[in-house]
């Protein structure tokens, strides 16, 4: 019995001291990535996903052809920005594992 309460005393700490990021966790990660940046049209907007499909220009840096793609946004009050249509200019960091994450992104006219 003592051993059972040692084990869920140390369970409980090692879960009560893991840092918990939520949403924040795209944001620390592209603070520290490089950016790029790039001209598209956008094909869909998917607010419920935090996602954008763009239909963009290449990307030499990266070695990118054309191509329509989706993309995460850093932050989903930029979806509110753009629609179908639109013409836009975007930044956007590298995040390993998530795939491209936008950070800026406005239409042009």
């Amino acid at each position: 019995m003592k051993k059972l309460l040692i084990c869920m005393f140390v369970a409980i700490l090692s879960t009560a001291a893991a840092p918990v990021y939520a949403n924040d966790a795209h944001h620390q990660t592209a603070d520290n990535q490089k950016s790029y940046s790039a001209k598209g049209e956008v094909v869909a907007v998917d607010s419920a996903l935090s996602k954008v499909k763009l239909k963009h220009d290449p990307v030499p840096e990266l070695k990118w052809p054309s191509m329509t793609m989706f993309f995460n946004v850093a932050d989903k009050a930029l979806l509110d920005t753009v629609k179908s249509g639109d013409q836009v200019e975007f930044e956007f960091v590298k995040v390993d594992g998530s795939g491209p994450l936008i950070t800026k992104i406005k239409p042009v006219k």
